[in-house]
């Protein structure tokens, strides 16, 4: 791993904060490093109060920041004084220590500070950098059900030049942890701290060696496993034990059991998601794995990410429906055995691993199975590394039910939820004509109500059965599904088109054929298949003042813009849930 440090750039930034955001984002640019708000940073420093009299003030990571992108107002301000005198207590709650540290802080206006806060106070030192890296957690994570050989990773590597923790629950346990492990310690002797199944901590009193400590750690990590994989390789070879050998030829996916993927797991989860297929080397390796079943069922590499992944996937092989109802009873059953009184996640799992393909992950949006689809992968990655150095090893599925059940946590899936939902999440759409300024519109407002689009901008996009096939299947490789086509005109190669998707749109989400001045309806095979009608003038003609055909006209005192408005309007009336179809359409 290579240091980002660049000299020139750092000279500019002058004050701590500052340079806090800098290194930071250096941090955050190397996803082996953190993942999608992972990792935490810290910086202490003095200011003066109301009163004129210098305080010291530790600035964290807050809550929901990335540290790819933080700023200056990402970092939550927090009495240092008061995090030293909570350390010392004999135990607290999440919820109390989250109330009293934002009672702390300096700035109201300010995000609430990173559960690690306390533990960022103890290390004595002005710069702090905590990172969840790769190769540091697969040492942690390497053993076998006869015993754990990570720590002795780590002491074989490091020496006594870092402090082993062994794992506890994140917050104010592992900060207590550490500091009554940290009593008779002389800081300057240690260039980190490991955390065992969780990361690694860095610090200096200088924001480039804090964050070139992590960097020289981490690559001494990546350059023992190297090693150790060369040495275990050569171990195989000399006891003629023939490697383990993966497919590198293309998978080959049916795309139609994709969409049945899709359309099971969306029912389980009760709304709409997309399905997006992870083909990266690692996915289809796993997906390959002679032992797929046993090293997938172990957990996440490190506990946080349970949050996004759930602990394990489901397994798929060809018979979806029971094999997804197995993975519900097995959840509800995780749930029941180590439950006290939380309420219960949607069962549905949030990726699986279809043997002998590949991993697919869901989500209500593409970023969030997008999110997903980047941990899965470096997860993928760390284990086949630690089953080739002596067996992949997860905390145990107690522990990670803790993570995935804490009240913190609970508390931020709350409040997710309470955010407004748009009536065509989740749903995957194709719009034809798209490159017209009405079906610009219709492309952009279908998009607000949170649809998936697929645009066939022109003709010549979809006049014959092969282009209609690529387009069909486009919507499936890209997003898992298809549930709505919205033809815009009365276009030929329209009826072409909506043959070539009929066998996916069967395997939609409630799904809907909208034909806009459609000469003549289609008649489709499948009765689930909705065909809707909307015309939208009272000519047949399409004009505009350009010659580009526009699906209204200019009127007397109205202008083409309403004519639009009242178009999207009845897009949206019509592909509500809750609309009844008319016989004879709909006319606007």
């Amino acid at each position: 791993m290579q240091s980002l440090w660049h000299e020139h750039t750092a000279n500019q930034f002058t004050t701590p904060l500052e340079l806090r955001v800098y290194s930071s984002r250096l941090l955050g640019q190397e996803p082996a490093l953190v993942l999608h708000g992972g990792g935490n940073t810290s910086v202490k420093t003095q200011v003066n109060n109301l009163f004129g009299e210098a305080e010291e003030i530790l600035f964290v990571k807050g809550s929901g920041w990335d540290l790819e992108t933080i700023e200056a107002a990402g970092f939550a301000p927090v009495k240092m004084d008061v995090l030293l005198s909570m350390a010392k207590l004999p135990e607290l709650n999440d919820s109390d220590m989250v109330k009293y540290q934002r009672a702390a802080m300096i700035d109201p206006n300010a995000p609430n500070p990173s559960v690690e806060a306390i533990l960022h106070a103890i290390i004595p030192f002005a710069f702090v950098d905590h990172t969840h890296a790769d190769a540091i957690v697969t040492l942690t994570n390497t053993g076998s059900s006869s015993g754990s050989q990570g720590a002795a990773n780590i002491l074989q590597l490091f020496g006594k030049r870092v402090l082993v923790i062994p794992y506890v629950m994140p917050g104010f346990a592992l900060a207590k942890q550490i500091y009554e492990m940290t009593q008779d310690i002389d800081w300057a002797t240690i260039e980190g701290l490991v955390l065992m199944n969780h990361g690694l901590f860095t610090f200096s009193d200088d924001a480039k060696t804090a964050y070139e400590n992590t960097i020289k750690l981490v690559t001494e990590a990546e350059a023992f496993i190297e090693a150790s994989l060369c040495i275990t390789a050569e171990a195989r070879e000399e006891a003629d034990e023939k490697p383990l050998e993966y497919c590198d030829d293309e998978i080959n996916i049916d795309l139609i059991e994709l969409a049945q993927i899709r359309k099971l797991v969306s029912a389980q989860k009760g709304s709409a998601q997309v399905a997006l297929l992870n083909s990266s080397k690692g996915s289809c390796h796993i997906a390959s794995h002679p032992m797929l079943h046993s090293i997938a069922s172990r957990g996440p590499l490190t506990p946080d990410h349970v949050i996004r992944t759930k602990r394990i996937p489901a397994i798929l092989n060809d018979d979806f429906d029971t094999e997804l109802g197995h993975y519900a009873r097995e959840y509800i059953e995780y749930f029941d055995r180590y439950q006290s009184g939380q309420t219960m996640l949607n069962y549905a799992p949030n990726f699986a691993i279809w043997q002998g393909k590949a991993a697919i992950s869901f989500g209500k949006t593409v970023d969030q199975a997008l999110i997903i689809e980047d941990i899965t992968s470096h997860t993928f990655d760390a284990i086949l590394t630690a089953e080739a150095l002596g067996g992949y090893q997860a905390l145990s599925p107690a522990d990670i039910f803790a993570v995935e059940y804490w009240e913190l946590e609970q508390a931020k899936l709350k409040k997710a939820a309470s955010v407004s939902h748009k009536p065509l999440q989740g749903k995957i759409a194709m719009v034809t004509c798209a490159a017209t300024p009405v079906g610009q519109a219709v492309v952009s407002h279908m998009e607000a109500l949170g649809a998936n689009v697929v645009e066939l901008g022109e003709h010549l996009e979809f006049d014959n059965l092969d282009k209609c096939q690529e387009a069909a299947e486009t919507a499936i490789i890209d997003y898992g599904g298809l549930d709505i086509v919205c033809c815009l005109g009365d276009d030929p190669s329209n009826l072409m088109l909506l043959r070539a998707c009929e066998p996916f749109l069967a395997h939609g989400i409630n799904p809907t054929v909208l034909c806009v001045n459609h000469g003549a309806l289609p008649v489709m095979n499948h009765d689930s298949i909705k065909v809707l009608h909307l015309n939208c003038s009272s000519s047949q003609i399409l004009v505009s003042a350009d010659g580009t055909k526009l699906l209204v006209r200019k009127t007397n005192g109205e202008y083409p813009q309403t004519g639009i408005f009242n178009l999207l309007s009845a897009i949206t009336m019509m592909l509500s849930s809750e609309y009844v179809p008319h016989e004879e359409g709909v006319t606007v």
